[in-house]
Order: C-alpha cells, then sequence, then structure tokens
C-alpha cells in the first residue's frame, strides 16, 4: 500500500464549526421540538442477475440468478433545537437494520446482515436583507456481515464524514441564487481477509452553485466540480503515483408543485483522472411524480436513466470512482395508503441496474417490497 495522504484535520475542523458554531449564539430562544418521529417495518422478496467477481470480494460463486428475501426494520427522527425568524439548528437521525436471506447460489446459502446509521447537524442563519448560509455536519456509518459475492451485490462497510457550508439569496425579481462548498473523507472498513477494500478509501472536495426562477413551476441550472483522491490506488504515473480524478457536472432541473408533485432533469457528468482507467462520461435523465389518487391512495413514480462511456478501453478491472449503484438506471413505482391515524403502508415494484465497483460491470435487481410506517402520537 502506498502512504495515506488525509484530509482529516480539514475536515474534522469544518465538522467541528458545523456542529458547535450555532451554540454561540447567544440571542437564540431555546425552543426543543420534535419535528418528526418515524418507526419503519418492511419486506422484501428481490432478484439479482448477472454474473461476474467483484474487486473487494474474495467470495466466488457460480450464480447466473438468485433470489432473496429480505426483513427490514428502522427508524428516522428530526429535531429542531430553536428556531427564531434568523436562525434555526435541527437535528436527524436515521437507524436500520436489514436482514437477507439468500437463495440460489450453488456453494451455500448466504445471509447477509446490514446496519446501517447516521446523525446531520444542520444551521441556518439570516445574513443582513439579502440571503441565509447554512452550515451542515453529516456523519454516516455501515456494516455487512456475511457479504455475498455477485450477483447479489451490497455495498461493503464504510464510515463517512462530511460537512458543507452554503448561501441562498433572497429573490430578486424573481430569481435567486445558492452556492455550496462541501468536504468529505470515506473510509471503508477493510479486514484481513479482505485488504482490497482499501482501495475504496477517499477524501474529497466540491463546489456547486444553482439558479432559480420560477413560482408554481420552477426551473434550476447548476454546475459543479469536484476534487477526488483516493488515496491508496495507484495512478501507473511514475511522476504522479497516486489517483486523484476531477469531475465536472452540469445539469437543469424542472419542478412543478400543485395538487400533484412534478418533477424532471437531466445532468452530464465527465470525469477525468491522472490515470486512464476510471474516466468516464456520463448522461442522467431522471423524472418524479407524487400525485394523490382515489380512495384515499397516493402515488410516487420515480425514474432515474443513465448512460455512461468509458474514455479508454481496459483489459482488466477497474474501481469506478464512487459507491454502489454510481451511475446507475434505478426505476420504481410506489402506491400507499393511510391504514390507521398514525399508521400508513406502501406497496413497491423497484427495478436497477447498477455498476458495482468493477468499471463496465452491472448487476439487475428487480424487487416487490411491503413497507409499514408508524408515527408515534406523542410526536
Amino acid at each position: 500500500m502506498r502512504p495515506r495522504r488525509s484530509l482529516r484535520p480539514r475536515v474534522g475542523v469544518l465538522a467541528a464549526v458545523v456542529l458547535m458554531g450555532p451554540w454561540s449564539a447567544r440571542h437564540a430562544v431555546a425552543q426543543v421540538r420534535w419535528q418528526d418521529l418515524v418507526v419503519t417495518m418492511g419486506g422484501s422478496v428481490e432478484g439479482y442477475s448477472g454474473n461476474f467477481s467483484n474487486v473487494t470480494t474474495t467470495l466466488v460463486d457460480s450464480a447466473d440468478h438468485v433470489r432473496a428475501l429480505v426483513g427490514e426494520v428502522g427508524g428516522r427522527a428530526m429535531v429542531s433545537l430553536f428556531q427564531t425568524r434568523r436562525r434555526s439548528l435541527d437535528l436527524s437521525f436515521d437507524a436500520g437494520l436489514r436482514q437477507t436471506a439468500a437463495i440460489g447460489f450453488r456453494s451455500r446459502d448466504y445471509a447477509p446482515r446490514e446496519w446501517v446509521g447516521s446523525a446531520a447537524a444542520r444551521y441556518m442563519q439570516a445574513v443582513g436583507t439579502w440571503g441565509s448560509v447554512v452550515l451542515r455536519g453529516d456523519m454516516r456509518g455501515r456494516s455487512v456481515q456475511d457479504r455475498p459475492p455477485a450477483p447479489l451485490f451490497l455495498q461493503p462497510g464504510y464510515g463517512r464524514l462530511e460537512g458543507s457550508v452554503g448561501v441562498l439569496t433572497r429573490s430578486f425579481d424573481g430569481v435567486t441564487f445558492d452556492a455550496q462548498v462541501d468536504l468529505e473523507r470515506a473510509n471503508y472498513h477493510a479486514t484481513a481477509l479482505q485488504p482490497q477494500l482499501e482501495l475504496l478509501d477517499r477524501t474529497s472536495s466540491g463546489i456547486e452553485a444553482g439558479v432559480r426562477w420560477g413560482t408554481a413551476q420552477t426551473m434550476r441550472f447548476y454546475g459543479g466540480f469536484r476534487w477526488t483522491d483516493y488515496r491508496n490506488q495507484d495512478s501507473f504515473v511514475a511522476e504522479d503515483p497516486f489517483r486523484r480524478d476531477r469531475t465536472a457536472q452540469v445539469g437543469l432541473q424542472w419542478s412543478y408543485e400543485g395538487t400533484a408533485y412534478i418533477q424532471a432533469g437531466v445532468d452530464g457528468t465527465v470525469n477525468r483522472s491522472n490515470g486512464r482507467r476510471p474516466e468516464y462520461d456520463a448522461l442522467s435523465a431522471r423524472a418524479q411524480l407524487t400525485a394523490p389518487l382515489p380512495r384515499g391512495f397516493s402515488l410516487n413514480a420515480f425514474a432515474l436513466l443513465t448512460a455512461k462511456r468509458y474514455v479508454h478501453e481496459t483489459e482488466f478491472a477497474r474501481l469506478v470512482p464512487g459507491e454502489e449503484a454510481d451511475n446507475a438506471s434505478i426505476a420504481y413505482l410506489q402506491l400507499g395508503r393511510a391504514v390507521a391515524a398514525n399508521l400508513d403502508a406502501a406497496f413497491r415494484l423497484g427495478w436497477t441496474r447498477a455498476e458495482t465497483e468493477i468499471g463496465d460491470a452491472y448487476y439487475r435487481r428487480f424487487g416487490a417490497s411491503v413497507q409499514l410506517n408508524y408515527r408515534p402520537g406523542a410526536f
């Protein structure tokens, strides 16, 4: 392994500012209030297809198609610590457990268990009469036991820390402007049997700016740039040995909010690196619809279609510059309905075609699930 180059100090400083800075506000009046508390339970039947090896797992199996039965339980909450006309501080939490029983592998039946959790703090401060500054800190973690081989692809365990600073202006003749800078550190959980997971460790920073106009119908044009360092990956360039990626993105998004909520957008991504392997171009189109239906039902539909092309063809596996489902195509259709005062149920059909940590190696997933969301009356 190459010596590590870390951005931990500057990420840690930014996270501390984001999480602790608001407490120094002398004139904020504490108004602790629960905004939401949801307990989720559900189950699903899923099918996976694709036969290839993973870079970050030592397990090999010859199955082309496998099935899985999944049960999950989780919860999320949001708390407002204080809120005034000029400043606010919110905390949000999310945690869940997902247990899978896989069927169809030739060597043995796998039973992966996934634990996930996150915590975030968001502070908003009005600045003069022109707009607001938003500080955000985010910590996420994931652990996977008995991770199976492909085609049942599960993202490996990791820990992630992110901080961001953004500005949002007031409306100038119907036009608002926004900008954000962020820092991120992701550390994947390598083990003695899977040291290759360290190849996915990364530090990154990015900037994005956008302009929005409209009222009931809005348009937003945005562009951004991201710098990413993979400190454990070789670039195979002697004078610049560590992999460094530079990613540019530009997009356009349209939204409508009335009886129904509709959103559609398109964006393009260009990724270039000091190594030839991970350079790619991608184009994505997305659409989302949320609408009420008769008899108290609601409809939620989403589609994301992505076309991706690597600039250079290589004869060996390459790690993609992102996490699970990077540059994926995803679609789902969900029907929901309240079944009690604090309980709603949803049925979802979903499809995914996503890249694993091997470039140009895609798995496909189709699933049907039922989910119950319970909101305690006290909140």
